[in-house]
């Protein structure tokens, strides 16, 4: 199958849509592109909760390639692929690669190797030399930071077609972050000198990668912002979003949310475990989430976005 150019995209504007019924109007949307046809979604909140959803009903079916405009503007650039394409053509649906040339695509594709981990194992670690570009091809890997404390905190999760490793690879130094098998995974590799040269003789490679970096220091600053002016509650609930199905009242979390841990939900919102705790049951109590043995399994995804979005939700 040739890589060719991708057609224009369709464009949907998911802000108006109702809530009851958004979820079933994008999926209605992406189920009629042929294969290689996009589908352009305007949001004007962090879209993580309908990428755990269309992994969920549409595994191995679409590329994501989500990016964070400021003011509340995202867009995410939904593509139908080919659930079994391998090597070159795999490469050409990571977002970095969209516009790199063919040649360059081939010749990285050709260098590649993959590697499979089980949940748990640790891929890279803090400081690490790893000299490669990695991409997730299966599963999910979690990126984590440990403090001189023992303390874990967690930075978020790569899927399908997500980058590891661009701060080792384009400067050389060490893993910025931990990065862990969160559930059994695959990832492609790369060697790190072969992505550097290609980026040397490829432009468009090269302005995929910045606009990538671009992304990252967004959301770099997001989470200091956070972590700075942010109460518990508020990031706590920020977290869940990601989780909480795009429906009116309470219904069962996105699947992966009942696995979380209070200790993990913690990690993820730069607190400890007590306060997470705390945090939850402040939530149950406001008819926000359910939990079974201190395990969220069912969101209201209205009332959580309002904690999240601090209109009713005091200090913890």
């Amino acid at each position: 199958m040739p890589i060719v150019t991708r057609p224009a995209a369709i464009t949907l504007d998911a802000r108006s849509l109702q809530p009851a019924t958004k979820s079933a109007q994008i999926l209605e949307a992406f189920d009629k592109l042929s294969l290689g046809a996009v589908l352009e979604i305007n949001e004007e909140t962090d879209p993580r909760a309908l990428r755990n959803e269309m992994t969920q009903l549409r595994q191995g079916k679409f590329s994501w390639d989500a990016r964070n405009l400021g003011s509340s503007r995202w867009t995410v650039r939904l593509e139908r692929i080919d659930e079994n394409a391998e090597g070159e053509h795999f490469f050409a649906h990571v977002p970095p690669f969209n516009s790199a040339k063919a040649q360059t695509i081939k010749e990285l594709g050709a260098q590649m190797s993959e590697r499979s981990y089980k949940a748990g194992e640790t891929i890279f670690d803090e400081g690490e030399i790893w000299p490669y570009l990695g991409v997730v091809k299966t599963g999910k890997v979690i990126y984590t930071l440990l403090s001189p404390d023992g303390k874990t905190h967690t930075l978020g999760e790569r899927l399908t077609h997500d980058t590891l490793n661009e701060s080792g690879t384009f400067d050389g130094g060490g893993a910025t972050t931990r990065a862990e098998a969160l559930t059994d995974c695959v990832v492609v590799t790369v060697p790190s000198e072969a992505v550097l040269h290609a980026n040397r003789n490829d432009s468009e490679l090269a302005l995929g990668f910045l606009q990538q970096a671009s992304q990252a220091r967004r959301r770099s600053i997001e989470t200091v912002a956070d972590l700075a002016f942010a109460h518990v509650l508020q990031r706590v609930a920020k977290f869940l979003l990601g989780y909480a199905p795009a429906s009116v009242g309470m219904a069962k979390g996105l699947p992966g949310v009942e696995n979380l841990s209070q200790a993990q939900i913690a990690a993820a919102a730069g607190t400890v475990r007590d306060m997470a705790a705390r945090a939850l049951l402040r939530l149950k109590n406001a008819g926000s989430v359910e939990l079974d043995r201190g395990r969220v399994k069912a969101i209201d995804r209205a009332r959580l976005e309002a904690f999240a979005h601090n209109v009713q939700a005091p200090p913890v």
